[in-house]
């Protein structure tokens, strides 16, 4: 009896574990790591080639024809496509859910108007035109506030000797002179970090970077960026050398973020 009943619990114990691997294995999707050239792809906030978008945009205003097509993932993992082809008068629309096993699982036309791009402090918005159903076609949000912890460290220049830390609310400045300045209790204002996490999401901050430290000049700049994110991190490493996709994207971001802090009013009183 006591065989039978270690049997038993052997059976379902064995079930259950096959039963959550399924599972596991179920709810597992792979995502791309590059769009197609004429592809923009948002990835739950996560966007590629977002340039491509900007650029349908305004051929589409210029009356010049085009045609891209916007990849967006669902919770689950699953692709709807949605194509856009303007012709020199109006944008046709095909929206292809056949791979969402949650949704409709039908593929949608229409015929809009045109297109536009608005922006906010807080927010990103693509908006079809006379198209009620679908008019709001992509919406970036970069509110920083609306996260429940946002902070970053970024160490950039030659040896790194320059930093930003909103997390312990200070700046090193390298002179010319060999020697350093700090600023603590140091603060962007909101619109400043509404700007920089902007320019976070835009560069991807969350997708799989191949960044790359060497360099064969002797003197040469370098960049190093962690980011905190909700109860997420990211770290990244690379020089100006990296002339990667990546690693111009980075240095694009690096940029930004320091052309920011040079505006800031605090941080032009060490000049």
């Amino acid at each position: 009896m006591l065989k039978r009943t270690n049997l038993m619990v052997f059976i379902i114990l064995l079930c259950t574990f096959i039963t959550g691997c399924q599972s596991a294995k179920s709810n597992s999707f792979d995502y791309p790591k590059k769009p197609t050239k004429n592809e923009v792809v948002n990835i739950h906030g996560g966007l590629e080639n977002i340039d491509r978008l900007d650029l349908f945009v305004k051929n589409a205003q210029n009356g010049k024809k085009d045609m891209i097509r916007l990849t967006q993932y669902t919770i689950e993992g699953d692709p709807i496509f949605q194509d856009l082809e303007f012709d020199g008068t109006k944008i046709a629309v095909k929206i292809d859910s056949t791979k969402d096993k949650f949704g409709g699982g039908e593929v949608r036309s229409y015929v809009c108007k045109g297109i536009r791009k608005q922006e906010s402090n807080t927010e990103t918005q693509y908006t079809l035109e006379e198209c009620p159903e679908i008019s709001d076609l992509l919406t970036i949000s970069h509110d920083a506030e609306k996260q429940d912890l946002f902070a970053f460290e970024l160490k950039y220049g030659v040896g790194l000797k320059n930093k930003i830390d909103t997390k312990n609310q200070e700046v090193i400045k390298n002179l010319s002179n060999g020697n350093t300045t700090v600023i603590d209790d140091f603060q962007f204002s909101k619109e400043e970090l509404n700007q920089i996490y902007k320019q976070m999401i835009l560069s991807n901050y969350l997708g799989d970077k191949r960044l790359s430290t060497k360099c064969t000049q002797k003197t040469f700049e370098g960049y190093e960026l962690t980011i905190w994110i909700n109860d997420g991190i990211r770290h990244f490493k690379w020089s100006e050398c990296d002339k990667s996709t990546d690693g111009t994207e980075m240095t694009e971001l690096v940029h930004n973020i320091v052309d920011i802090l040079k505006n800031n009013s605090a941080y032009q009183a060490l000049q």
